[in-house]
């Protein structure tokens, strides 16, 4: 039995907004990213990389989540992976993607060296 003097604050766990951290270069993720957003402000209309790291160097729990925004007017964004496999959904394919202005994706980390990434604006 759960005690009267119980809040619903006392069973949440993780953040209950995606928290952001905006990038206008050339990036590579940190084990900090979990769980938030990576975001190509408007401003920067240039051509950027975005690298999500081996699992031998940044070993994320499986079931991580990283999404990327591109921002309407930024400039494309590759989404790369180093030695992992970087998965298409649907497609199956596997390699870096390109993420377009206005496009939202999310990578899903399946396991220890396997990543699942889908959204909208990705090719």
């Amino acid at each position: 039995q759960i005690p009267a003097s119980t809040t619903i604050n006392d069973y949440l766990v993780g953040y209950l907004e995606i928290p952001q951290n905006s990038q206008s270069a050339a990036y590579t993720m940190v084990a900090s990213d979990t769980g938030k957003h990576i975001y190509h402000p408007v401003a920067d209309t240039s051509a950027r990389t975005w690298t999500i790291p081996s699992n031998a160097s940044v070993p994320y729990p499986i079931g991580t989540t990283l999404t990327f925004v591109n921002d309407l007017g930024a400039g494309t964004v590759t989404l790369s992976i180093t030695s992992d496999t970087l998965v298409f959904a649907p497609s199956g394919a596997t390699g870096s993607r390109t993420l377009a202005a206005g496009g939202v994706c999310t990578a899903l980390k399946m396991s220890a060296t396997r990543w699942i990434i889908s959204g909208s604006g990705i090719s």
